[in-house]
């Protein structure tokens, strides 16, 4: 026999409806709108529907909130949805979804994550100049321990032509007592131009990746391990190389990736991705790549790093529900 859905009238039931999905409903009501179902088809039916359609508008909207797309036009929603007295809100919603109608969840405001590279990060591909000697000390360029940019003949760069070598590790101008255990560049990267946009739409992080290569042959028997490490501090950058790095401490937020490798990769890259919450707080960052021979010996050769990017990704505020259990 057709089971037929409550009609439009019953409102009550709706509420009812919602109320229990969003866990707002008393545990006293809960046994007897359960039996109230329970005594009734079509109710039944009318509730497995409403469930249905609602899993199936969530999972449209979460994959709209993290759906990586370029900046939108920040739209606004109507007024008169949010002054609706909560029952009504609720029951409209729940009927418009019984009713199969979705065409307002289609032509909705999307939330949606937002990606922007950032080309304060000078010449990522190393296709300009060299890395320069030391610590730096200004804002854009490569500057380091001993590397070179090179174009090798039987190594396809990641990006563009050419690529940068690891060539020795170098102690550090205010720890020269320190062993020298890995090949260090660094760049700063200003980060004032972003506070406009930082915390205004929600969370934002910075996304440094790098793209390893390690094209030695396989029966080396050494490990060699890549990293890529990003600092954010506030001040003046061009004081920071004064005293690092015995200030990395001092950065009001880190991150940082790594990956160990024996050799044998032939032409396959390898990308890190360090990630770092970011605010408006942050003046300057701190990038970092290096590569690390696991035994105290010179810099093995033919380990290449090109394609450094930086991203600044931001990720809309959600409603926040808040569940007990």
């Amino acid at each position: 026999m057709k089971e037929h859905y409550p009609a439009a009238a019953d409102a009550a039931f709706l509420e009812k409806v919602v109320r229990y999905q969003d866990g707002a409903m008393p545990a006293e009501e809960v046994a007897a709108f359960e039996k109230e179902m329970h005594e009734d088809a079509s109710k039944r039916g009318a509730f497995a529907d409403a469930q249905l359609r609602s899993m199936a508008l969530h999972e449209r909207f979460r994959q709209d909130a993290f759906r990586v797309l370029p900046p939108v036009k920040r739209s606004v929603w109507f007024a008169s949805l949010v002054s609706r007295p909560f029952g009504a809100a609720a029951a409209g919603l729940v009927f418009g979804l019984l009713c199969g109608s979705f065409a307002w969840a289609v032509a909705s405001p999307r939330a949606v994550a937002t990606a922007e590279r950032l080309f304060a990060l000078v010449d990522g591909g190393f296709e300009k100049d060299a890395a320069s000697s030391g610590f730096p000390k200004q804002l854009g360029g490569w500057s380091g321990d001993a590397s070179e940019v090179v174009v090798a003949e039987d190594v396809k760069a990641r990006e563009g032509r050419r690529m940068l070598r690891f060539v020795k590790a170098e102690g550090d101008a205010n720890a020269l007592d320190g062993p020298a255990i890995s090949c260090d560049v660094f760049q700063l990267v200003d980060l004032r131009p972003l506070r406009a946009n930082l915390g205004a739409d929600g969370n934002s992080l910075l996304e440094l990746s790098a793209n390893f290569l390690d094209a030695r042959p396989s029966d080396t028997g050494l490990s060699v391990t890549f990293c890529c490490q990003i600092f954010l501090f506030k001040g003046d950058a061009a004081n920071v190389h004064q005293a690092w790095p015995n200030n990395i401490s001092e950065a009001i937020a880190s991150g940082s990736a790594e990956v160990t490798t024996l050799g044998g990769s032939g032409d396959a890259w390898k990308q890190l991705t360090a990630k770092s919450l970011v605010s408006a707080e942050a003046d300057f960052a701190v990038v970092q790549i290096s590569a690390r021979p696991n035994l105290r010996v010179p810099m093995p050769p033919r380990l290449f790093v090109d394609d450094v990017k930086l991203t600044l990704k931001t990720q809309p505020a959600l409603p926040v529900r808040v569940v007990q259990r």
